[in-house]
């Protein structure tokens, strides 16, 4: 009996995690910082005359198969978001609120880093650079044959100041961090237009 309920509270815990991370995931996705920036979901919305995407659209994104493709679980994991709402029937979910301009100081937000390690990864970079501020968007180009990153990244954090600090850590690392020969980090006027 004892094992028996030892087992339930093991398998919900596990249901728990997944949920949480469904329900991250996807008002990540639906966000401000990504949603500006993520073209697929644009034009999603946009053919949408109420602001509703079917459920099922996402269950075809890497991240989301990785967790799920139960749409009731994805439904299950939202019912409760500040960010998203779900319809009456639970198949479509849409923002709560509307996307607003996109703010003008992206650039200045935005770290560029380059000369990263071959397995480098959203999670790796955010543990690293939330040291200096709050990472809101992390962007790891990847070769189109392979998958592999192409070694740098874009960090985009929350103020300019977190990003200056970024830079200043990172070009100045203290005495007892750990060193790589070729760790380079900058910031110029438009990061984006960096030869890839």
């Amino acid at each position: 009996f004892i094992q028996k309920k030892e087992r339930e509270k093991k398998k919900r815990s596990r249901v728990n995690k997944v949920l949480s991370e469904i329900k991250k995931q996807v008002e990540f996705w639906f966000g401000d910082v990504n949603l500006h920036k993520d073209r697929f979901l644009q034009e999603q919305l946009q053919k949408s005359r109420d602001g509703y995407i079917d459920l099922s659209v996402l269950t075809s994104f890497n991240k989301m198969k990785k967790l799920t493709t139960d749409v009731k679980l994805m439904a299950r994991a939202l019912k409760n978001s500040e960010v998203i709402e779900l319809n009456v029937e639970g198949t479509k979910i849409r923002r709560r609120q509307a996307l607003g301009d996109r703010p003008q100081d992206v650039e200045e937000r935005t770290v560029y880093v380059e000369l990263l390690p071959k397995n480098v990864s959203h999670g790796w970079i955010d543990r690293v650079f939330s040291k200096c501020g709050n990472v809101v968007y992390v962007s790891i180009p990847r070769y189109k044959t392979s998958g592999d990153p192409k070694g740098f990244a874009f960090v985009e954090f929350e103020t300019i100041t977190q990003a200056q600090k970024a830079i200043e850590v990172l070009n100045n690392p203290p005495e007892d961090a750990p060193r790589k020969p070729a760790d380079r980090f900058s910031r110029g006027n438009n990061p984006f237009k960096i030869n890839k």
